[in-house]
């Protein structure tokens, strides 16, 4: 049975001991409230004694510095709406309900997540990112995650996580029925019948409940009970993304901007999954104070890579090495950020053994994150060229993310492979050390390797090539490298470079002695001088 877990999202309302402070009396409290009570104190005024559901005189008798302030409902509205943006990363069901709630359905979503247990607590770190503390409950309705959520923020329930149904009427009937959402309206009138919890509630009989306190009510606790159908209108992530957020404080670094940018990113990540889509590049709007007459009203940089990817995590990351790179030309109190290059999400291939890490993803996020880190000049990678020369065939080029110019041509190399040799000697270290570490007499004992006459079939390049071909001797017309080499291979001529002036005309060989040691080795055409050039591993 899937099951629905509701979100009472409360901005900076904790539950704290009910202890006084000295220093609490003469320190100033704020609270929100409508034209009769109390809504929200914050911690001082709760520490006073100021509870929601108190009247105006009450509170005030209480804490005397009290400030109320008025609820702005339009800011509610677009702060709820935020979370549930963000909360659209693990479900696509994401419900706005009464009482500044968000409810989730999560029946499809907890295996993916690794469990109820760890997906609760992802959706209770996302709540926090986005700047609101949250009191969670689980049932498998609608309504009974919503009783679960306000009586764990009353304090009144000891369970708030039910999973299955049978469970469901016994722990619903333990709750007080002032959590009906319709009980502010009818006062103090079911003390007065004497009804104290659901299960009280749901005992008195029908035709007087609907006459008392309306028919409402009895579909309303059918529903929480799951014995009547309960449609709701699922959040709709808007089409295009652009968020904004006012800042509490003038910043004046660009380090701090992070925590803010923080909610921004998780709303991003949660329409990019409302829309199966990933995206590859943002612009975050800075509107700075004009505290200065020549400084800009408003600045724009943006975030680029190379793989499109939805995680915030990710895009966090790439946005704290941008923002420590970047220097503030004036105070910012407000930011938006907008995503410009937005695709379809590729989904990962499902294998039956998969390897994480082994994909081309991987390679380029740590090639994405060592650009952040060190700066785009400083991350290079090899690129192959169109040249038949092997120290031309590969080249050094600065690593740029896409969207961004293309990098000039940088410093070649000789490198053919993933390695390279300085000296012959270290070469030939690294191909065979174990024959290098056998004793002279047990060497020349074995006897020559009887090597075979036909010529290899095709031709092979070697996995370390020199930086410098070493110019070799002959002895009875063979190249010789500390022993005779033999020729297995046919040739391949290579004549190319007479565009730029480093022409070359080569005849190669892939050359062995007796021990099995294979080298690749060219003739000059011209002079008829044996060099050679890399070893075979």
């Amino acid at each position: 049975m899937p099951s629905a877990s509701g979100n009472s999202i409360s901005p900076g309302a904790t539950s704290t001991p009910n202890d006084i402070r000295v220093g609490d009396i003469d320190q100033p409290c704020f609270a929100l409230a409508d034209h009769a009570r109390i809504l929200m104190p914050d911690l001082v005024a709760f520490r006073l004694g100021v509870r929601p559901g108190s009247t105006r005189s009450h509170a005030f008798a209480l804490a005397p510095q009290l400030t109320l302030l008025a609820v702005d409902i339009r800011e509610e509205q677009n702060a709820l709406e935020a979370v549930a943006l963000a909360l659209l990363a693990f479900t696509p069901k994401v419900v706005l309900a009464h009482a500044n709630t968000v409810l989730l359905e999560v029946g499809a979503s907890m295996r993916l997540f690794g469990g109820l247990r760890a997906l609760l607590s992802r959706v209770t770190s996302t709540v926090k990112g986005c700047g609101f503390t949250s009191r969670m409950g689980c049932a498998p309705t609608a309504w009974g995650a919503w009783l679960l959520a306000h009586a764990r923020t009353r304090r009144v329930a000891r369970r708030v996580r039910i999973v299955k149904e049978t469970t469901l009427f016994h722990v619903l009937d333990a709750l007080p029925v002032s959590l009906i959402p319709s009980a502010h309206s009818h006062g103090n009138v079911f003390e007065q019948i004497g009804c104290a919890t659901l299960a009280d509630l749901r005992r008195l009989p029908r035709k007087g409940v609907a006459r008392r306190f309306g028919q409402g009510v009895l579909q309303w606790l059918a529903q929480a009970y799951g014995q009547a159908p309960d449609p709701r209108e699922a959040f709709c992530a808007p089409a295009s993304f652009e968020a904004r957020l006012e800042l509490q404080a003038r910043v004046e670094s660009a380090e701090a901007l992070l925590f803010a940018a923080r909610r921004l990113v998780l709303q991003l990540a949660g329409w990019l999954s409302a829309h199966h889509a990933a995206v590859s590049e943002f612009s975050l709007l800075l509107e700075h104070e004009l505290a200065a007459r020549h400084a800009p009203k408003t600045s724009t940089f943006k975030v680029s890579w190379a793989v499109p990817t939805r995680e915030a995590d990710h895009i966090l990351w790439l946005l704290r090495e941008k923002l420590n790179q970047t220097t503030l030309a004036a105070p910012v109190i407000e930011m938006k950020l907008l995503a410009d290059k937005v695709s379809e999400h590729a989904p990962p291939a499902e294998t039956l053994f998969p390897m994480p890490g082994s994909d081309s993803e991987s390679v380029a996020q740590l090639l994405e994150r060592l650009s952040a880190r060190l700066g785009t000049g400083n991350v290079v990678q090899l690129v192959a060229r169109d040249d038949h020369r092997p120290e031309a065939a590969m080249t050094v080029e600065a690593y740029k993310p896409a969207g961004e110019s293309k990098p000039k041509r940088g410093k070649k190399s000789s490198k053919m492979q993933a390695a390279k040799a300085d000296t012959p000697a270290e070469a030939e270290a690294k191909a065979e050390p174990e024959a290098e570490a056998e004793p002279e007499a047990q060497t020349e004992s074995r006897g020559p390797l009887e090597l075979p006459d036909l010529a290899v079939p095709s031709q092979p390049r070697p996995s370390w090539i020199l930086e410098t071909p070493q110019k070799l001797l002959l002895r009875n017309e063979r190249p010789f490298y500390r022993r005779p080499l033999k020729l297995i291979s046919r040739t391949e001529r290579i004549e190319a470079g007479w565009w730029d002036g480093n022409g070359v005309q080569r005849d190669y060989y892939v050359a062995a002695d007796d021990r099995g040691r294979m080298f690749w080795l060219y003739r000059e055409r011209l002079t008829g001088e044996w060099f050679l050039h890399g070893f075979f591993g």
